[in-house]
């Protein structure tokens, strides 16, 4: 549990904050909206981050579990709230990158409908599979599937979040017919997973390898370009034979565009001292994920760049949210 001694600001550090926030800003508690359900690793580094804004700030940061429709839904009800500093949204491809793109009518661009406070951690995923699933690496699944077409499924924690582009890249490169089952979060299909209604996954480290050495699904490979330090006897999808697979995630925040640049600037550097904490170091690789200190503009530029990567793949895909 990360402690309010962990987060604490320096006194000078306090002195310095803008003027506007001595005399005002904030003098009520802040909403900070997750638009997953609560329980899922996104709930979980949101609250993170939540607990270290209330320690800096010495107001309560209120939680707001908004789950739906790939993380849209509670993104748009967040930057529907207004700029006055006090809503703040949880940052995730899902919610701000994808989700805008695979959706109809987001009613949002999770880009230019922003203001950048910064990013705090990433991390990468793993391909498992149930153990009813005939398969002990990549090759073998590969193989069963085009043996099966139809017949397997895959699990997202909704759609167009890096768990779903990965299951259909997989698909499109392995040249392979599996189903896509979205979830309203990744604590659900997780469950699901488990229990072997969902017979394929491509979840995030730090939610399913305790469930990989627990036994409860076989591990296959990792998503990212270098093996992982917190699973280094797993080969890469490419090392395992999927040529050009490379699929991240990552958790930031944001508020409505037009909220005062001050703000801002405190919010992102209040999160660049949670980023830079020991503590919190020591926290992400107890969930095994690791610090993307990305603050401001540097953030928004980073997301304006993965939207064109995602929105690239979206498009070779020619995937939709009904997919």
């Amino acid at each position: 549990m990360l402690t309010r001694r962990m987060f604490g600001l320096s006194y000078l550090s306090l002195c310095a904050a803008p003027a506007f926030a001595q005399a005002g800003w904030p003098n009520r508690p802040l909403r900070f909206i997750i638009a997953f359900p609560a329980g899922g690793l996104s709930d979980r580094m949101g609250r993170m981050v939540a607990e270290g804004f209330a320690n800096a700030l010495g107001q309560p940061v209120i939680v707001d579990n908004r789950g739906g429709a790939g993380g849209t839904a509670g993104t748009r009800q967040a930057l529907a709230a207004g700029p006055d500093g006090y809503t703040i949204s949880f940052t995730t491809p899902s919610t701000h990158i994808t989700g805008p793109l695979l959706f109809p009518n987001p009613g949002y661009d999770g880009v230019s409908d922003v203001a950048a406070i910064g990013a705090f951690a990433q991390v990468g995923s793993i391909a498992v599979v149930h153990p009813s699933v005939p398969a002990n690496n990549i090759s073998d699944l590969i193989a069963y599937c085009r043996a099966n077409p139809g017949r397997l499924n895959f699990g997202s924690a909704g759609a167009g979040g890096s768990i779903h582009l990965a299951g259909e890249l997989f698909k499109m490169i392995a040249g392979i017919d599996i189903v896509h089952v979205p979830y309203r979060g990744g604590a659900l299909m997780l469950q699901d997973l488990l229990a072997g209604r969902v017979h394929i996954a491509f979840d995030n480290t730090p939610q399913i390898l305790p469930h990989v050495h627990a036994g409860g699904v076989r591990a296959l490979a990792v998503t990212t370009r270098e093996r992982s330090r917190f699973a280094p006897e797993l080969p890469t999808m490419i090392e395992a034979g999927v040529p050009d697979f490379e699929i991240s995630s990552w958790f930031g925040v944001t508020a409505p565009r037009g909220t005062a640049q001050p703000i801002i600037d405190r919010l992102g550097a209040i999160l660049r001292d949670i980023t830079q904490n020991p503590a919190m170091s020591e926290t992400l690789t107890t969930l095994n994920a690791e610090p993307l200190p990305i603050i401001g503009a540097e953030f928004a530029q980073f997301m304006a760049g993965q939207r064109e990567r995602f929105g690239g793949i979206i498009r070779r895909l020619g995937i939709t949210a009904a997919d």
